[in-house]
């Protein structure tokens, strides 16, 4: 088993400028190191001059159950836009960078709950699949999945095309299974259809789509109880991305080859019994090149997980465990120093949005600052150059706050390496 070290929150300052205009929506956040956890055996702590600030910027109010964000250029002008995925709405909206103008890329649906873009048909403007008539229940969830498709207006409303109903759809990710680039979408159902709360006792089947037909094709029903977060990566030699998942059987990795799926166990999540343990989120960061996991755990837990490679096992460390309702993470180098940060959001307690830093490497220390303090319960947060400085900015949007933020990095130095 793991060694897992318990962490200490030290509460600390954030100082915020508030603008002279008043009407302004966006405000200085310096992050000055708002709180400090060690995850070394000794359990003492290190500090750097070089923390990241962030300047926040309200892109809009008034969300209904805001619950994921996708960055993704879709009107062709070079510039990322932000689709806001909002469960609580009848449509799904994406806003126009740089000014953040609101258009509505399809009406009419119900309990969004994850979409993926990916230009499937090479024309410079991405196809959206979309996961909606969500519920957590199976027998209640008809688990619709649609492609979207703009026409020659990308601000204009696009056609949606129903390609499959499997109830609980509830992940959705575009993923380069053979190393082509030409992408299959893979669908991860929360459960199983035998499954029952709390204990959520079945199989999960995942499965995939290939662009054109978009006829199910199952990968495996190894995974059972939950499954809640899914990831592509290319960390093998090769250009082949790997689907990582986050459930509560832990961390798995699966990859195509020889026209079958692997599956390959990374790590067990939190050690607590059944249904109370594994993992809810997986994200892939590194420390120069080597690659470490971030997660979530457990089921919309409270804690921040991460794992680095030691004697060929991936050894866990929690690096906070005073999240409630924590659920989501992602990675970017914001300070340029080679070693990527995390970020990572709860949608309960403070509602706010978290930056963990690896002070030292060696003995895998961490710090977290307050990116949003009170002002953020994010479901969803994504990583990308927002404002084309080079520099990696932040997005999120929050659930019970009911709104959409980006985060301009303010920091003097630039990353070397873009996720």
């Amino acid at each position: 088993m793991a060694a897992v070290t318990k962490v200490r929150v030290l509460e600390g300052v954030q100082s915020v400028e508030t603008p002279d205009d008043a009407s302004m929506t966006s405000h200085r956040i310096h992050a000055l190191l708002a709180a400090t956890m060690a995850v070394g055996l000794c359990g003492s702590t290190t500090a750097r001059s070089a923390v990241p600030s962030f300047i926040a910027h309200t892109i809009a109010t008034g969300l209904s159950r805001g619950y994921q964000v996708v960055v993704s250029d879709l009107n062709r002008d070079g510039k990322p836009d932000v689709i806001a995925l909002e469960s609580g709405s009848s449509q799904l909206q994406w806003y126009e960078n740089p000014g953040w103008t609101p258009h509505v890329l399809v009406a009419g649906i119900r309990a969004a709950i994850n979409a993926s873009a990916y230009d499937v048909d090479s024309d410079g403007i991405p196809e959206i699949a979309l996961a909606h008539e969500f519920a957590n229940d199976y027998a209640s969830s008809r688990g619709i999945v649609s492609i979207l498709t703009h026409g020659a207006d990308p601000t204009a409303p696009w056609t949606a095309r129903e390609i499959d109903r499997l109830p609980t759809s509830h992940r959705l990710r575009f993923v380069d299974i053979d190393g082509t680039a030409k992408r299959v979408l893979v669908n991860a159902p929360l459960i199983g259809s035998r499954a029952m709360a709390p204990d959520y006792r079945d199989h999960v089947p995942l499965v995939m789509y290939r662009p054109g037909e978009w006829k199910r094709e199952a990968i495996d029903e190894g995974e059972e109880g939950v499954v809640h977060g899914i990831v592509a990566i290319a960390w093998n030699s090769d250009r082949r991305e790997s689907l990582l998942s986050a459930g509560f059987l832990g961390l798995h990795a699966r990859r195509f080859d020889n026209a079958r799926w692997t599956r390959t166990k990374l790590a067990d999540g939190d050690p607590a019994p059944w249904p109370k343990g594994g993992s809810s989120e997986i994200v892939v960061g590194h420390v120069g090149s080597e690659p470490f996991l971030a997660s979530i755990e457990p089921w919309h837990g409270n804690q921040v997980a991460v794992y680095r490679q030691r004697a060929g096992a991936w050894t866990r460390h929690v690096v906070d465990e005073s999240m409630v309702d924590g659920h989501t993470i992602s990675v970017g180098d914001f300070d340029g120093d080679g070693q990527d940060e995390i970020v990572a959001g709860e949608r309960g307690g403070r509602r706010s949005v978290y930056i963990y830093r690896l002070t030292n490497a060696a003995e895998d220390q961490w710090t977290r600052q307050v990116l949003d303090d009170g002002g953020m319960a994010a479901a969803g947060c994504a990583v990308s150059d927002l404002d084309g400085d080079t520099r990696l900015d932040i997005v999120c949007v929050g659930t019970a706050t009911a709104n959409l933020k980006w985060y301009e990095n303010a920091v003097d130095v630039k990353p070397t390496k873009t996720p």
